[in-house]
């Protein structure tokens, strides 16, 4: 395991006061008997200890005991378990649309308002 971020969410939710039995009941109930996690496993990941990844049946039932999007469940197995970080280029590509985008919008809003204006005052007049 490279980085322990998985296990600093289960730590976080474990000071937030959920034990690890409570983690494996949640599975059970979200992911049935196949898509649970033992409290072992969720103990011993916890602690940094070895311990398989969680498949992908038992995502549901992580994301319940996280509670976390489902994708950001996925990057933290991504990157304790097989040290695979989301693509920083693609974010900030991504970013950069979205800003640019906003932009656009706000200058879009802005002229349109402009334009409208000398039409009300022609109204009125």
């Amino acid at each position: 395991m490279s980085d322990y971020v998985f296990s600093s969410e289960v730590k976080r939710r474990t000071g937030e006061g959920m034990t690890y039995s409570q983690m494996e009941a949640m599975t059970r109930k979200i992911g049935g008997k196949e898509g649970t996690l033992t409290a072992a496993w969720w103990n011993r990941v916890a602690l940094g200890e070895s311990a398989p990844p969680p498949e992908p049946k038992c995502i549901p039932g992580v994301v319940g005991v996280l509670e976390i999007h489902e994708r950001d469940v996925a990057v933290l197995i991504c990157q304790q378990w097989y040290g695979v970080s989301p693509d920083d280029s693609m974010h900030d590509l991504v970013s950069r649309v979205v800003d640019s985008a906003g932009s656009w919008l706000r200058s879009s809003f802005s002229s349109l308002r402009e334009r409208r204006r000398p039409a009300a005052n022609e109204a009125e007049g």
